[in-house]
């Protein structure tokens, strides 16, 4: 029997007990359709993807439900709710004649008021559904669109890419368009870039739109394609600990190491040219080998914003731009992806073989990302490493196998591969220390049940 998410029966409950009747007009005069997505765990790859990397991404527990329903207006009505919180529905009113201009314009107005800034993410996902599929709108042109959500903003998971895939997933249905997943996360990053204005990935988007309880997707960021699924072997699991410290992928840090990745792949396809060799379109192109041996020499550890821009002019990325007073660090975050991408080959192959010691090497490849995460990109924390320093110095024989920062970095979430019973054995003590240390308690987030799909649609008012 297919579990029922608690987004999916919160949302029932309100029906069931009118307390959407000030939201939604009847459900039988104007149907409404819901849809259900998972959070996101970043098992390795993380901010590899705007390299062109492979990734390994799962899903958990958590997830969010739309729910979209057409209005004779056209006006858009938006409000979320929190479950597991005290806080209070967040709510706002778009005339649609406020989404005219291009996308930058857009995300300015959403910006300018602080309390409608949560409401980029699903405003501007529609707003680029409508416009990049050319969306002929129904009755007045408005919706209203409910949120409801257990995912944690702002803890690694990828909260806002949930919001996105949900809200389009629910249009999606809603308005039978029939696109597909990938385009979905498309129009999803498309939004994140540029009307909320975060540099992400597609990797977020692709992994809620696909993903499947027991197994991993295997994603090559070139833009985005699905090279497969990849069994989690038996009697193992992966999950997420939040830090408690809070992750955005719109704050500088991540931003910042982006643009060091740019500006390297600049300056490397500067050096290419000299000897005839063609431009990198990806940075991952390059094996680790012929990029220590050929290019890290020639990388500066670091560099100012102006002094790049006066020699290259442009660092060739559209979602990031560079500050002529800030100093990047350029040879690590250039570093980071390339060696990223062959470490999720690795573990993919080792999650394959499924035999003890390729368990415990993929464990070793997780450790290797976040030593990376830390030392190339500088997006770990110091709470974040003496918890994974912890956990390494248990061992393998401890029956949890790696660990490593998620995502952005720079806070948020840790994933776990483990055996279920030695997370039982040792996990308590391990989040008992940390809490003594920092005065965090961390929160668990776990896989999600075995029958739970990628993503759930219900329709009311119809028959």
């Amino acid at each position: 029997m297919t579990p029922f998410p608690p987004e999916l029966l919160h949302l029932e409950h309100l029906f069931e007990t009118h307390a959407l009747i000030e939201f939604f007009s009847s459900p039988t005069s104007s149907p409404v359709t819901a849809v259900r997505v998972s959070a996101r765990l970043d098992v390795i790859g993380g901010i590899a993807d705007y390299s062109g990397a492979h990734v390994a991404q799962g899903i958990l527990a958590p997830g969010v439900v739309a729910a979209v329903q057409s209005r004779a207006d056209d006006f858009l009505h938006v409000r979320t709710l929190q479950l597991h919180s005290n806080a209070l529905p967040s709510d706002t009113y778009v005339p649609l004649q406020q989404l005219a201009g291009d996308y930058a314009v857009v995300g300015a107005r959403f910006k300018q008021n602080p309390l409608a800034a949560w409401a980029a993410y699903p405003i501007g996902s529609l707003l680029a559904l409508l416009r990049e599929q050319n969306v002929p709108l129904m009755g007045g042109g408005g919706f209203n669109i409910l949120l409801i959500s257990s995912i944690p903003m702002n803890v690694g998971i990828a909260s806002s890419a949930a919001v996105e895939i949900a809200t389009l997933s629910a249009l999606n249905a809603h308005l039978k368009l029939d696109l597909p997943p990938l385009r979905l996360a498309e129009l999803g990053q498309l939004a994140e870039n540029r009307i909320v204005g975060a540099p992400c990935g597609i990797m977020d988007q692709i992994a809620i739109a696909t993903g499947k309880a027991n197994t991993l997707t295997h994603i090559l960021c070139r833009p985005g394609q699905i090279l497969g699924s990849v069994d989690i072997p038996p009697n193992t699991t992966f999950l997420g600990l939040s830090s408690c410290i809070r992750h955005s992928v719109a704050a500088a840090p991540y931003a910042n190491v982006r643009i060091g990745a740019f500006i390297g792949k600049k300056i490397i396809n500067a050096l290419r040219a000299k000897t005839n060799f063609p431009p990198l379109q990806y940075l991952t192109e390059l094996t680790p080998d012929v990029f220590c041996r050929d290019y890290l020499p020639h990388l500066p550890g670091t560099l100012t914003g102006q002094a790049f821009l006066d020699q290259y002019h442009s660092h060739d990325d559209p979602v990031t731009r560079i500050h002529a007073g800030t100093t990047y660090r350029i040879a690590g975050p250039t570093r980071h992806p390339i060696e990223e991408n062959a470490r999720v080959l690795a573990f993919i192959a080792a999650l394959q073989t499924a035999s003890e010691d390729s368990l415990r090497h993929a464990g070793q490849l997780m450790f290797q990302a976040h030593e990376s995460y830390k030392t190339n990109c500088h997006l770990s924390t110091p709470e974040i490493d003496t918890l994974i320093d912890a956990i390494h110095s248990l061992g393998p024989d401890s029956g949890i196998y790696g660990a490593k920062i998620t995502g952005g970095g720079a806070g948020g979430t840790l994933a776990l591969f483990a055996k279920p019973n030695a997370l039982t054995s040792h996990l308590p003590q391990l989040l008992s220390a940390y809490t003594t240390r920092t005065g965090l308690t961390p929160q668990l987030f776990q896989s999600p049940a075995a029958a739970t799909p990628s993503s759930l649609v219900r329709r009311y008012g119809t028959r």
